[in-house]
């Protein structure tokens, strides 16, 4: 019976980091919108969960994107500036650390010597507006299954392991927990968190696709493809794009 008590004990172990470590990022929030509450700042908007990430992440920039039943991109969650930039412009090239994590379900970890090999259309990009390295972990379920990716994007040139780690600990945590509570999916299989509830960024692109869509007469998915080619050709956030779109300042 010894194997069997020994993996037992494996599994309680994991058990026990995860629950640690959601409870982390639950204070972590928590802490937040205390402070945000006790100062009533109505200047500036309520924190995110995803800000608790980055704070446990070590101050890191960071985004969280969650897949569809289809394997399709449905929500994002950002923390700043960078990781919002290096969310549009995956989206936008079609290619980055996100996109890898959920189709292969295995982590990556670059640093900026490697970035433009990686990733030779949103590597350079990215790198001339200062990140320097790259890990991204995969949202995993079991068995098997893929709910997204953890991005972290650094400022140093090379990936600290200790980085690594902990960004591993957070997304399992995150799965198996945080994204994982009873009733929290919706008909679309989406995880219907919250805590997550900030992220508008894909429903102001797909708003724009469907106005795009009725007016060129074509599918959502080409419709998507367009506003794509025409942020990158104007070096133009996506969203900002579509945000003109749908207030009709653009007749893409």
């Amino acid at each position: 019976m010894r194997p069997l008590r020994e993996r037992m004990a494996a599994l309680h172990r994991r058990m026990e980091e995860r629950h640690l470590e959601s409870a982390r990022l639950q204070e972590l929030y928590a802490a937040r919108l205390e402070v945000w509450v006790r100062v009533a700042d109505t200047a500036t908007t309520r924190p995110m969960f995803i800000d608790a990430v980055a704070t446990a992440l070590g101050g890191q920039s960071a985004a969280i994107t969650l897949l569809d039943s289809t394997g399709a991109e449905a929500l994002a969650a950002t923390s700043d500036g960078v990781a919002r930039m290096a969310h549009d412009v995956e989206f936008v090239v079609g290619e980055g650390p996100a996109l890898e994590v959920a189709s292969t379900a295995e982590s990556v970890q670059v640093g900026s010597d490697a970035l433009s090999d990686r990733w030779p259309r949103f590597g350079p990009v990215v790198a001339d507006k200062g990140v320097g390295a790259v890990v991204g972990v995969p949202l995993r379920q079991e068995p098997g299954g893929c709910l997204g990716a953890l991005c972290v994007y650094s400022a140093t040139s090379t990936v600290a392991p200790q980085l690594t780690d902990v960004s591993a600990r957070i997304a399992d945590a995150l799965t198996h927990t945080v994204l994982n509570r009873p009733g929290s999916v919706g008909d679309d299989e989406i995880p219907v968190v919250p805590m997550f509830d900030e992220a508008t960024f894909r429903a102001t692109v797909d708003q724009a696709a469907g106005i795009v869509s009725v007016r060129h007469g074509c599918d959502p998915a080409d419709a998507v493809a367009l506003l794509r080619a025409r942020a990158f050709a104007d070096g133009t956030p996506i969203e900002a794009l579509a945000e003109r779109v749908v207030r009709g300042d653009d007749c893409l």
